[in-house]
């Protein structure tokens, strides 16, 4: 959509990638300049009632004239949006917020604290300003506030440019996470522990978000022929001794140690990163090899002998270990 000389995406031009700010961006420039041509196209613009109502907005905050609730609502919302000054304004939190199935209401009971000082802060409920920051600055949301089902969206909100790398900043990490993770992950790196909409209460819910994650990178690296044929074999075989040892496990029945159980549980979190660093270590040491397999040979002769006295002496070959 072509406004006078300023060009801004909107749904209509692409629903699955479009300015989160463009219903705000649309208003300033009537507000400017009310003659401006609009493209028969997007006449149905003109009367969105949330464009509208920054017009009103704008119009009263430049006329100096006393403000309704609901536009102090939106001059919550536009305060919050032109915030900038560092990593702990309100927008790094409301906007990965958004991104994550949380209500409105849960949002604003997070960043605001809810009703109970609603006329503290001259509206007539918080949630209208949270409200209000979605429709016009950052529109993530279908029209009855839920979460907007494209996954495209949602990814492009959350990182625009597509990279990610080592200097991308915590802002716009938080909005991936809140896009891809959700909810119970993001207030649980910002060390909310009461935040409103936990739900989930298992003790390795992270845990597992992480290895997710980590996967994923995996993945990527060996599309991209980041792992060469050695690492990518070492890895390979790691995980199916791995996957071996647990199904060994499990076919042992209730008699396994506790023990064995929690290292199991270990070795299904690390497995393919552990073994393949032991592995990797002993290829590397032909000696050692060499050790362990001598070891290993009389530790089996001894197992594998017939019964003998219990006094009898039994010669087992030194090892240096």
């Amino acid at each position: 959509m072509q406004l006078g000389s300023t060009v801004i995406v909107t749904p209509i031009d692409n629903p699955s990638q479009f300015d989160p700010d463009w219903r705000n961006s649309i208003a300033m420039i009537l507000a400017d300049d009310p003659s401006v041509r609009i493209d028969p196209d997007y006449i149905a613009y003109k009367n969105d009632p949330w464009i509208r109502m920054q017009l009103g907005f704008f119009d009263a905050e430049r006329r100096r004239i006393r403000l309704t609730p609901k536009q102090r609502s939106l001059r919550l919302a536009n305060i919050w949006f032109q915030g900038n000054a560092n990593v702990s304004d309100t927008k790094f939190r409301l906007e990965p917020l958004l991104l994550t199935a949380a209500t409105f209401d849960t949002i604003a009971l997070d960043l605001l604290g809810g009703d109970e000082d609603a006329a503290v802060y001259g509206l007539s409920s918080p949630v209208d300003a949270i409200q209000a920051y979605e429709r016009l600055y950052f529109n993530s949301r279908l029209a009855d506030g839920r979460l907007n089902p494209s996954c495209q969206l949602r990814q492009y909100f959350s990182l625009p440019d597509g990279q990610l790398n080592e200097d991308t900043p915590p802002e716009t990490l938080w909005k991936m996470i809140g896009a891809l993770l959700g909810y119970d992950t993001l207030v649980a790196i910002w060390l909310w522990k009461d935040a409103h909409g936990i739900e989930n209460n298992s003790q390795t819910y992270l845990l597992d978000e992480m290895w997710r994650v980590a996967q994923s990178r995996l993945f990527l690296n060996m599309f991209a022929d980041r792992i060469g044929h050695e690492s990518m074999a070492k890895l390979l075989a790691s995980i199916t001794a791995q996957s071996k040892m647990l199904k060994e496990d499990s076919q042992a029945g209730s008699a396994s140690l506790d023990t064995v159980k929690t290292l199991m549980a270990f070795l299904g979190k690390t497995g393919p990163v552990v073994l393949n660093s032991i592995a990797r270590s002993v290829d590397e040491n032909p000696e050692l090899s060499r050790q362990l397999e001598s070891e290993s040979a009389s530790r089996r002769a001894i197992l594998q002998a017939p019964a003998i006295a219990e006094d009898a002496v039994i010669e087992v070959p030194e090892t240096n270990t």
